[in-house]
């Protein structure tokens, strides 16, 4: 939302921006951010300020099943993103970060405010405004309890996955997608990673990633249905899914580890869309489309809309455009051939199923082909299009390596058989 506001503000809009929260606050959400999601921050002359107390680094690891693949997304296939998404490729790093939302969400309300966005912390929106079926406006309630009704061209809700906006609106929801994971975080000082380290065995994944305050945002995540379960025990539960994922990481936070703050977690985490826009009214983020956290896209993706946004509605409120030509401009870029199948993508990653001889397979090959080892986590990013890397006559150079490649490892005869005891034995407390 403040995204949104600031990019139309610096296009010489008028706007209000109004937020039931006060800031610096925190919220449960994903805070990593890929190198487009450091990107736009940059284009929008905001990075600097992030990365003076936001540790970043340029390599990460992914580990399946021991398998590590370490790599960079490549600068040329950011580049190559923002050229196809947004005609320019201005400001693109290679740097990614995990930045804690009160540090982020007060570096982004400020400069919405600098750049001349009236800003209403404290401001509880309990009504939108409708003349003949459109919206007009919104009423609400100031933090001192003043109601307040402001009309606008426009109405864009940025409010998150239960989007009150949404919600008014009676708006469906669609390709819903409810096998999902639940998660667990929480973050501890003691001890140092060099970069992120991101986790999968059997069904479940895991990650340790720097963030601010000297502290590592340590995730671990299952699916759904063994939520029950591992509420009954949520610190014993987090430390034996950590130490199975990663032993060594488990050890870590085990002897050196200080747990700063509590332990946070989410469980339900079911994906769908929801239309775009519609009479007066415009979505972003979370509140069009949720996904699972499991590859950490939500902030990145949530810059991208309001870029998306703010630029297809520069193009009406300046009058170059009708409002629908510039929406349907929006809606076309939002609902590509490439964000359906990257859509399909983490939904599918979500299920949590154990990995296929196969895929182990292709993991154990990447890790002696470096340029296709960065080319795969800038897919798992959602930079480069699912369709080329996983097309057929890739796939087939690749795995046709691997055959010989996978040779003399042991996960091959038995990750089927610890996953099936992990699951039984895992949640016993």
């Amino acid at each position: 939302g403040a995204s949104t506001a600031m990019l139309l503000a610096r296009k010489g809009h008028r706007v209000l921006m109004v937020d039931r929260s006060t800031f610096p606050s925190d919220v449960i959400s994903t805070h990593f951010l890929w190198p487009h999601g450091t990107s736009y921050l940059n284009r929008w002359g905001l990075l600097d300020q992030v990365l003076a107390t936001t540790p970043s680094q340029t390599v990460l690891t992914l580990v399946n099943e021991g398998i590590a693949l370490s790599g960079s997304v490549p600068l040329e296939l950011v580049r190559q993103y923002f050229q196809q998404l947004h005609g320019d490729d201005s400001g693109v790093v290679q740097r990614y970060c995990s930045v804690r939302r009160r540090v982020l969400d007060k570096i982004l309300v400020d400069a919405a405010a600098r750049s001349g966005v009236e800003v209403r912390e404290g401001f509880s929106v309990e009504e939108l405004l409708t003349e003949g079926g459109q919206v007009v406006g919104i009423r609400g309630r100031t933090r001192e309890g003043t109601r307040v009704e402001e009309r606008a061209r426009i109405v864009v809700g940025a409010d998150g996955r239960n989007s009150f906006v949404a919600r008014t609106l009676q708006l469906p929801k669609f390709d819903e997608r409810l096998k999902c994971t639940f998660a667990y975080w929480g973050y501890f000082s003691g001890f140092a990673p060099d970069q992120a380290h991101l986790f999968r065995r059997g069904r479940l994944g895991g990650a340790v990633v720097p963030t601010n305050f000297g502290q590592n945002m340590t995730l671990v995540w299952g699916p759904s249905e063994w939520s029950e379960a591992f509420r009954r025990d949520i610190p014993g539960n987090f430390q034996r899914a950590l130490d199975f994922v990663s032993p060594e990481f488990g050890e870590l936070v085990r002897t050196r580890g200080q747990r700063e703050e509590r332990l946070y977690g989410t469980l339900d985490q079911s994906a769908f869309l929801r239309p775009l826009y519609g009479k007066g009214w415009v979505l972003v983020g979370d509140a069009e489309c949720f996904k699972d956290q499991c590859t950490a896209t939500g902030m990145t993706h949530a810059f991208r809309d309001a870029e998306l946004a703010a630029s297809a509605l520069d193009g009406w409120l300046s009058g170059r455009q009708p409002l629908d030509e510039a929406m349907k401009h929006y809606e076309s870029r939002r609902r590509s051939q490439s964000a359906a199948a990257y859509y399909d993508y983490v939904c599918t990653l979500a299920e949590m199923r154990p990995l296929r001889h196969d895929e182990l397979q292709l993991f154990v090959v990447l890790r002696g082909n470096q340029e296709e080892t960065n080319r795969f986590i800038a897919t798992h990013a959602d930079i480069a299009p699912v369709s080329e890397f996983f097309q057929a006559s890739n796939l087939f150079l690749l795995n046709d390596a691997a055959k010989e490649s996978s040779r003399g490892h042991a996960i091959f005869d038995n990750f089927e058989s610890t996953s099936r005891q992990y699951q039984q034995n895992l949640f016993a407390a």
